[in-house]
């Protein structure tokens, strides 16, 4: 698809700031010339997308900030956002009436909270869905303020949403959605209802979240399991199933869950994507080996939560290299950023620290762009990706350690500008670069940080 232009300047306002002459051109020290190789030839993973949770607020039915219009505009054009995580709770397959109540504001965030999981049985019959025994007000709440909203914005830009249903349920022991074709059922009625209400169809459901929080039944068998029943059960109602999994907190777990959901007859066809999120775990260790399965199988990998300002550039960087990962979350929507005065709708809308640093890989890196090979004569003080757009135009994301002079070998004849994030502030060089054939881009960064050079 084709790539939005990008714009002269941040819209965040405190991103281009005057870094002054000193800053772009005063290096510490004479150290030589970090040189980076592009190397076109070595192919890797296809970014699918920079993924954010919709938030539930605690009086859904409160009037959106002012400010909502300005956050969305920001994630979208701003920090580079173009997949969601849209949940779904085990307690939408219901007949009481708290869910739609608390939507509307007739139940308190604390008095719903506690049900939010509970369900009961729509019927006794999995093939046959009684729409009465559901309530999907929370998802809509979802889809009209957050995914529809991000949808018209990209659309904008010529590009595409990546919607990732994700089921959610936070309950010990076994229950009956565990049951294969019950899982089934609610995967199938969510997919129907989300199509006939908004004409939205999933690109992804993600089957379980988190299965290791809980002392539940969701072991790989279970998971392989509901997935082939689901996959049966979407291709007959005309979708074409696509299943992320195993979605786990503790990055060691992922490996062995994986090759049990495999041992599932059909579960494996069905599945697109290996997810795990970073809050336990050994990632040096489980990574590759994450990598690798995703290799044998012909699926894609994804880091999909690291919340609270912890997905940092260093591990968005290592889940890239080392996980070989096409999608990436590290906060809920409304977390990327800060907003002053939000009541306000000209409200200043600012980047969270972290997300300065990564919206370097996430403006510049879009859906389809294919990472290719990428060498550092320094690896200790420059650490670089390199990818190549859906459109054909390169760009190259270098972590540095320290303030270095860069040398880029291998980009292709065209122009070129550069941005980077560093402790002092971030900042959208206003220059360009004419690069002719076999000639190198020469560039610097004044501090530790993130340096993007990329193709207009």
């Amino acid at each position: 698809m084709p790539i939005c232009p990008i714009p002269t300047t941040f819209r965040f306002p405190a991103l281009m700031l005057a870094l002054g002459l000193a800053l772009l051109t005063g290096l510490a020290g004479t150290a030589r010339a970090v040189e980076i190789t592009v190397d076109p030839a070595e192919r890797h993973q296809v970014i699918s997308g920079w993924e954010a949770t919709a938030e539930l607020v605690e009086n859904p039915a409160a009037p959106m900030p002012a400010s909502r219009p300005a956050v969305l505009d920001a994630l979208v054009n701003d920090i580079g956002i173009n997949r969601v995580r849209l949940e779904i709770r085990s307690g939408a397959e219901t007949r009481s009436d708290t869910l739609r109540r608390f939507v509307a504001g007739q139940v308190s965030f604390d008095a719903w909270k506690g049900q939010r999981y509970a369900m009961q049985n729509d019927n006794a019959d999995p093939q046959v869905i009684d729409w009465a025994g559901f309530d999907f007000s929370e998802l809509d709440w979802h889809v009209r303020t957050s995914v529809l909203p991000l949808k018209k914005r990209l659309a904008a830009r010529g590009e595409k949403l990546f919607v990732n249903v994700t089921y959610v349920s936070f309950r010990n022991g076994y229950y009956f959605q565990q049951d294969p074709e019950e899982y089934a059922e609610f995967v199938l009625a969510t997919y129907l209802h989300l199509k006939q209400r908004f004409g939205l169809v999933p690109d992804a459901w993600e089957v379980i979240l988190e299965p290791d929080m809980s002392s539940n039944a969701w072991d790989g068998r279970t998971i392989g399991r509901a997935v082939a029943a689901a996959a049966r059960r979407l291709r007959e109602n005309g979708f074409q199933p696509a299943f992320i999994v195993p979605s786990v907190t503790n990055v060691d777990n992922a490996a062995p869950l994986i090759d049990d959901i495999a041992r599932v007859p059909g579960a494996m066809d069905a599945v697109v994507e290996f997810s795990y999120h970073r809050y336990r775990g050994n990632p040096q260790r489980s990574l590759p080996q994450i990598a690798r399965r995703a290799a044998k199988y012909g699926k894609r990998t994804s880091m999909l939560e690291f919340w609270f300002g912890r997905g940092s550039a260093e591990v968005l960087h290592q889940d890239l290299k080392l996980g070989q990962v096409s999608a990436w979350q590290g906060r809920v929507m409304g977390g990327h950023v800060t907003v002053a005065n939000p009541g306000d709708a000209n409200s200043l809308v600012l980047p969270r620290d972290e997300v300065r640093y990564n919206l370097q890989y996430f403006r510049y890196v879009r859906a389809g762009a294919q990472r290719i090979g990428a060498r550092s004569s320094d690896l200790r003080r420059v650490d670089p990706l390199a990818f190549v757009n859906a459109d054909g135009k390169f760009v190259v994301v270098a972590l540095a350690e320290t303030a270095s002079e860069l040398t880029i070998r291998g980009l292709p004849a065209g122009r070129y500008r550069v941005s980077f994030a560093v402790k002092q502030g971030s900042i959208l060089r206003p220059e360009r670069f004419d690069i002719a054939a076999g000639r190198a881009l020469k560039t610097r960064i004044p501090g530790a940080g993130v340096i993007t050079i990329f193709a207009e």
